[in-house]
């Protein structure tokens, strides 16, 4: 049997395999493990500097294993499926229906909520907002006989457009633009008006840029959405990580319903990226009976342990204003480190990242492509990066969700990051 031969054109075919063919992070992380043999004990000069990928470091709040552990202890059905209704009141706990916990919080968070918005508008996400995007939408709404279009702005997040996600819809990749503001989306360059049916990702806080959209910019987006049948698929994962004093929501936006499917979760404002938690919101009539749908084929429900992990973390919404005030202390110290070296950027709106140009030499070395750059950085500075290109202009991405290195006497977020800019500062950069 010819099994290279088999492999579906959407996983790439016999070449699946090739370099640049995978899942990036995947591949760094895979190449940080083998740089990380040459860290020498007690010389911070060869410690691998890991400013690469955005997954928080730090652990969730100690009180959401404790209620994980309440629930596993007290309900008789701790280990039986939860299917997609998540768990029910009665299971010997405090903790109510998982779509109610969810709308109490949101309504916490976003008094502007109308007073009917309630479970009806929610559906819990196994796996989160990647799953949401890499299964349940696309499975629920795109139809490549329809000849429907996804409209996915660069930079980005990809997995949405992903040949093995995106159901064959054609995709149309709309390079996005810095303003004084910070990255937008250019509206203009989106193909409305062909009669065809558009979807158009996009996530705020953005990522990788760290950029948030305005409440004015928010409304035009929903008024431009309403008035060309465009579907926003909005993806908030950083909404709780801003730094700003208030990031605003889409779901404060009038009318938001009408053409917005809403992602959030835990995951990124209380540490949680394991939990896999997350939740869709959207109108009570459609979306949100088509996407329970999707999921009650597609799943069969968390482990309601997790579950209870994740509404735990609802209940206690302090924990993500202490993960920003964390996490901006960083921010700044990154920034003022970038800055000296001749980086620009500055300190986001939101997010775990910082978004800067890419140089196009160091010390005298040309680089012939931004992936040559960045594999410098990690493979001669021994700081590991993630790169990017849009229109033809290079840029790198800092994540200050970074751990100590204490084998090389690097015992502290600080001093990682110290000596991230005493390396940076000893080079000279051509941008």
């Amino acid at each position: 049997m010819d099994w290279r031969n088999l492999v579906a054109t959407r996983c790439g075919g016999k070449d699946f395999d090739t370099p640049g063919g995978g899942y990036a992070f995947s591949e760094v992380i895979a190449e940080e493990q083998q740089l990380e043999k040459a860290n020498v004990p007690g010389r911070p000069e060869t410690a691998l500097l890991k400013l690469s990928i955005a997954d928080p470091t730090w652990k969730m709040p100690i009180g959401a294993m404790v209620g994980a552990i309440k629930y596993y202890l007290k309900c008789p059905d701790a280990t039986r499926y939860t299917d997609n209704a998540g768990i029910r009141p009665e299971n010997g706990t405090d903790l109510g229906d998982t779509h109610e916990e969810i709308v109490n919080a949101l309504k916490r968070l976003f008094p502007e909520l109308p007073s009917r918005f309630d479970h009806d508008w929610v559906q819990y996400s196994p796996g989160a907002i990647k799953r949401a995007l890499a299964e349940f939408i696309p499975t629920a709404f795109f139809e490549k006989e329809r000849k429907d279009l996804l409209v996915f702005p660069t930079p980005g997040y990809p997995v949405i457009k992903s040949p093995m996600n995106n159901r064959e819809i054609e995709v149309q990749e709309v390079p996005m633009f810095l303003t004084r503001n910070g990255w937008r989306i250019p509206l203009e360059k989106v193909r409305v008006g062909e009669g065809r049916q558009l979807y158009l990702y996009f996530n705020n806080p953005h990522n990788p840029t760290g950029s948030c959209y305005t409440q004015e910019e928010l409304t035009e987006l929903v008024n431009w959405a309403i008035a060309n049948g465009v579907i926003l698929i909005v993806d908030e994962a950083y909404i709780l990580v801003g730094y700003l004093g208030f990031t605003p929501s889409i779901l404060t936006i009038p009318n938001w319903e009408k053409c917005s499917i809403v992602l959030q979760s835990v995951s990124k404002g209380w540490n949680a990226t394991g939990l896999r938690f997350g939740w869709m919101i959207g109108e009570p009539e459609v979306v949100i009976p088509v996407l329970r749908k999707v999921t009650n084929v597609k799943d069969s429900g968390l482990f309601g342990s997790t579950i209870a992990a994740g509404l735990t973390c609802l209940r206690n919404l302090e924990y993500p204003q202490k993960t920003q005030v964390s996490y901006r202390l960083l921010h700044e110290i990154l920034a003022q480190g970038l800055a000296e070296a001749g980086f620009g950027g500055g300190m986001p709106d939101a997010g775990l990242c910082q978004f800067t140009k890419a140089p196009r030499r160091a010390n005298g070395k040309k680089f012939a492509s931004v992936e040559e750059c960045v594999r410098w950085f990690r493979n001669v500075l021994r700081v590991s990066l993630m790169h990017y290109e849009v229109e033809g202009k290079w840029y790198l991405r800092w994540a200050v969700t970074l751990k100590p290195v204490p084998r090389c006497g690097l015992r502290t977020e600080k001093a990682v990051l110290a000596e991230a800019a005493r390396r940076l500062q000893g080079v000279t950069f051509s941008f």
